[in-house]
This record gives structure tokens, sequence and C-alpha cells, in this order.
């Protein structure tokens, strides 16, 4: 468990600093006119955006690592909190330190991380059952779909953001789930894994979570979709998580209360993270997320 943990903060920190690079390579460039395929074309010519790419290769074998040795309850929210080491490595890319209501709402968030994980019930994993699993999934793409079918009603920037980023969140929770059933799933025979339905699940749900997310981020302010997109994502898999594995949660009414309450503090410092990010990179929304597991 310890090593899962561990992993677990590790993957946050790569995917936070992989965020941090990518958005530095785009925001030094004239990239706001291009979109899509041009974009990455472009974005690919960088050595440091590559850097960023790697990172992320990284920070996703950790989060598989962390997946593989504890729960989706308590590896997730760890995941999301990635946002408060890329402020940092931000920061130090700028040669500057980070302003103190800056670190204050850091701390704010990392205060609810600890009280999340602290009073977290934890017990020995269950086997995933496949049936449930794929329900999960089934309702979950049902959920993102009703989501996005909204959109064509929706006129506000900031409701669209919040739909595209609602959308993204339920397919990236999908993913840490369907990840960990694959984990679940390997034995000496790892090669037997690509012939399960999982594997193309997770393929399928992969890409379809990075489009939604970058509409999410294109449709309007980073400091409305990505709230949205990290608070979706835990959500979820922490559904999924005592859905499919039957992860306990909490073991009375009031630890459950302070769960709640870690969870709020979290999502309120990532929301103004992001706020602060948002301001610091104004290219960011058109920079395309590439942490499949977020």
């Amino acid at each position: 468990m310890f090593l899962a943990i561990v992993a677990a903060f590790a993957s946050a920190a790569f995917f936070g600093a992989s965020s941090a690079v990518q958005q530095r390579a785009a925001s030094h460039a004239s990239l706001g006119h291009l979109s899509g395929v041009r974009l990455l074309a472009r974005l690919a010519q960088k050595r440091r955006w590559w850097l960023g790419v790697g990172m992320s290769a990284a920070a996703f074998a950790l989060h598989a690592v962390a997946l593989s040795g504890a729960m989706l309850a308590l590896v997730q929210p760890i995941i999301v909190s990635g946002l408060v080491f890329g402020v940092f490595v931000r920061a130090a890319l700028e040669r500057r330190l980070p302003r103190p209501s800056t670190i204050g709402w850091c701390m704010l968030t990392w205060a609810g991380l600890a009280v999340f994980i602290a009073v977290l019930k934890t017990g020995p994993p269950e086997p995933p059952n496949l049936r449930l699993a794929a329900f999960c999934v089934v309702v979950g793409v049902l959920l993102a779909a009703a989501t996005v079918l909204t959109l064509p009603r929706v006129r506000r920037e900031e409701r669209r953001g919040l739909l595209y980023g609602a959308a993204a969140g339920i397919f990236f929770g999908l993913v840490a789930g369907l990840v960990k059933v694959i984990l679940d799933q390997i034995t000496s025979r790892w090669w037997l894994v690509v012939v399960q339905w999982p594997f193309w699940a997770l393929v399928v749900v992969g890409v379809v979570a990075i489009v939604l997310n970058q509409h999410a981020f294109q449709a309007t302010r980073l400091s409305v979709s990505m709230p949205m997109v990290n608070i979706a994502d835990v959500l979820v898999a922490i559904a999924f998580g005592v859905i499919v594995f039957g992860e306990p949660l909490f073991s009375t009414p009031v630890t459950l209360m302070v769960e709640v309450l870690g969870l709020i503090a979290m999502a309120v410092g990532v929301r103004q993270l992001a706020s602060r990010s948002e301001r610091h990179e104004p290219a960011v929304h058109s920079q395309p997320r590439m942490d499949v597991p977020h």
C-alpha cells in the first residue's frame, strides 16, 4: 500500500510537471489560430513539448503501478492533486516564486487531500466484477452522451465548458477504472489481455476523453473547465471502485462527512489554482491535454 501511495504522488508530480512544460511550450509560440492536427504538428517541432509528453508517459506508468496496489478511491484524488505540482514547476520555469495566495490555495488542496486520505476506510481488494464493470462503462458513456447532446441548446460559453468538462471527467474516471480492471486480468500470459473487452473499451474511452477534454478547454476559461473535469473524474472513479471492486469508503456517517468536506476543500483549491494558472498561461486553451489517466 505504501509503495502504491508513493507511486500515486510521483505520478501526480509527473502529470503536473508535464502540464506545466507543455503549456510553457504552447505559450511561447503563436498557436492561437491553430487547432487539431495542425496544432499538434507545430507543437511536435518543440523539444520542450516532447519532454512534456515523455513526462506524461512516465506519469501513466506510475499511475498504473499505483492502481495495481491501492484503491481507486485513494489513488484518483492523489492524481488530481497534480495541479499543485504544476504550480511550482511553472514558477520554477519562470524563475519566480508563487504568490502567497497561490501557495495558500495549494495548502488548502493538500489539506483537503490529507483529510480525505486520513479518514478513508481501506480494505483488501476484491476481484473485479466484469459484468458490473461493463454496466459502469455503459452508464458512464450514456451519461456523457446525454451531457454532450444538450450542448446544441446551450449558448453560454461557461455552461458549454462545464458540460464538456463533465463529459471528459466521466470518461477519465472510466479510464482509471478500466486500467485497474486490466491490471487485475494480467497473468503470465499477459498478451491475452488484448483479446478482452476492457482493453478495447479503454482505448476507445481514452481517445474520447482526450477529445472531450480539448473541447472543454477550448469552450471556456480553464478556471471553469478544469475543476469540472477533475471533480467528475474523481467521483466516477470512486463510484467505479465501490461498484466493481467493492471498495469500502467509510466506517461511520461522521467519517463520510469528513471525506466529503475533504473533497470539497480539494475542489475549491483546484478551482482557485486553475484560475491563477489561467492568468499565467493565456495560451492554455489551445494546448491539448495528453495525460489520459487523469
